[in-house]
């Protein structure tokens, strides 16, 4: 019995996982319509069918990219606060570490102007940024905006330290997730938290 036809919402999710897939491997850049088609095994019109031009189709991916890269970097609230942090950083890093292509091309478009990859970004960012203040919440360290905005120059320092340390390595992965935990917990005080109160290991 032959298989059903995909629903046009099927073959477009296909067509966006093959791209996806693809940019494990091609950079952004590279990534043509014209291969994603041959990997996908339809036509490529189809693909002009599905997002309408190129612009579209590079703004799809980097949409379903970016949604993936987030999920990704979400930690696991199973764990105990004391060792959410770490966790957390780790899962960062290595988010950004396996998929640097898709990380660097919402950073950039994010960078020039463009308003969807802008929440994109942000959206990726605030992911992150409220999951800290939740699990600082657990501690019993309220949220305030000095905090919130402590959080936020973290992350961004955090981020500047993964990516060159992707491109070049000088210290090994464990002293640099070490580096981002202990600038954070520097950080703290600077938004008011008594650290040394705070029932964590660092």
């Amino acid at each position: 019995m032959a298989a059903a036809p995909r629903s046009p919402e099927d073959r477009r999710a296909q067509i966006l996982d093959v791209a996806v897939r693809l940019l494990e491997t091609v950079p952004f850049d590279d990534l043509s319509m014209d291969k994603v088609a041959v990997e996908a095994g339809v036509s490529p019109p189809l693909l002009f069918h599905y997002f309408k031009n190129k612009p579209g189709f590079r703004n799809a991916v980097l949409e379903a990219s970016a949604s993936e890269l987030q999920r990704r970097m979400t930690p696991d609230a199973t764990l105990p606060v004391s060792g959410q942090l770490r966790a957390g950083v780790e899962t960062f890093a290595d988010a950004v570490i396996e998929h640097p292509t898709i990380y660097l091309a919402v950073m950039r478009m994010a960078g020039s102007g463009d308003e969807r990859m802008r929440k994109i970004y942000r959206g990726m960012r605030r992911t992150f940024t409220r999951w800290i203040g939740a699990s600082l919440a657990e501690l019993g360290v309220p949220t305030t905006p000095a905090l919130e905005a402590a959080i936020s120059g973290w992350q961004a320092f955090m981020e500047e330290i993964v990516l060159s340390w992707l491109d070049e390595p000088t210290m090994d992965r464990t002293d640099m997730i070490d580096l981002c935990e202990r600038a954070f917990y520097h950080l703290l005080p600077a938004a008011g938290v008594d650290v040394d109160a705070l029932d964590v290991t660092r």
